[in-house]
């Protein structure tokens, strides 16, 4: 008898060793793709769309990241309000290196530093404008 295995069970050897790499092997996306995203629930979903293996569905990123796969589903849709005006779950920070480190990009932190820069520079502005 033969046996199938499961697509995230399929893709857990190929993962296994990005995961143990760690962060040396995520890569920077463009300015311009950091730059259109809106807000932080963007920049996940940029960073699941530039995902570094392709064929990783959004239940082995759940197992990976140890959620739940209806979890990862809200954190990874793009509209963040449900059909009853419901808010999905963002990705909670203490997942946030780790995600990276699972789909191979560091999208949510480039957003994080551009967003932080900018309210920085505003601020700096800001006093410079006032006397």
């Amino acid at each position: 008898m033969q046996m199938e295995q499961t697509p995230h069970k399929a893709a857990a050897p190929v993962l296994e060793p990005m995961m143990r790499e760690g962060r040396a092997s995520a890569k920077f996306l463009s300015r311009e793709q950091i730059a259109a995203c809106a807000s932080f629930r963007d920049a996940v979903v940029l960073g699941w769309d530039n995902r570094a293996v392709r064929g990783m569905t959004q239940r082995t990123c759940a197992e990976l990241l140890d959620v739940p796969p209806s979890h990862m589903s809200n954190m990874l849709n793009r509209v963040a309000v449900d059909r009853h005006g419901k808010a999905r779950q963002d990705l909670p920070a203490r997942l946030v290196a780790d995600y990276e480190r699972v789909v191979g990009n560091r999208a949510v932190s480039q957003w994080l530093s551009r967003n932080a820069m900018l309210t920085l520079m505003e601020e700096v502005i800001q006093r410079q404008e006032t006397p």
